[in-house]
């Protein structure tokens, strides 16, 4: 028996872009698939549902950081442009990285689910790991964003 697994092909989605707020930008489908690595076996359903719950969770954190940037007179997260990397604000950078590490860490809890082959069984802790490693990766940028530290403390 083999052990290969043929990998469907992502299509580009036709409608590319999830809508935003005002102040951060619309995210393209196609860059967080192309970004995260998400072949075909993720539906575009099911990736535009992800984007969507890591919008508002990412956008939740930054909610009073976005209130004093516009008080401020910032109508946009592409206006802070103190300090560009390869033409962007590194406020987008990390803001687009928040959303993509997020809705990827959403995908993999999920899929972990809908595999029940023994091999899908032992990967668990694997796929559980990176879910966190995801999510780790989505609170860094929103802390950098924050010009918080990194540091994280458990009570053990």
């Amino acid at each position: 028996m083999s052990d290969f697994i043929a990998i469907s092909k992502a299509n580009e989605a036709e409608e590319s872009k999830i809508s935003n707020i005002s102040f951060f930008p619309a995210i393209d489908i196609n860059d967080v698939r192309k970004t995260q690595r998400l072949d075909g076996t993720v539906t575009t359903e099911r990736l535009k549902t992800a984007i969507a719950s890591a919008i508002i969770a990412v956008n939740d954190d930054l909610y009073n950081w976005r209130l004093t940037k516009q008080a401020a007179g910032i109508t946009s997260i592409n206006n802070l442009n103190d300090e560009q990397i390869n033409g962007e604000s590194k406020y987008l950078i990390l803001y687009k990285h928040a959303v993509y590490s997020w809705a990827n860490a959403l995908l993999n809890e999920q899929y972990i689910n809908f595999d029940a082959t023994a091999k899908a069984k032992i990967d668990i802790d694997t796929n559980i790991e990176s879910a966190g490693n995801l999510y780790r990766n989505a609170r860094y940028a929103i802390r950098d964003i924050l010009g918080k530290s990194r540091s994280t403390m458990e009570l053990i």
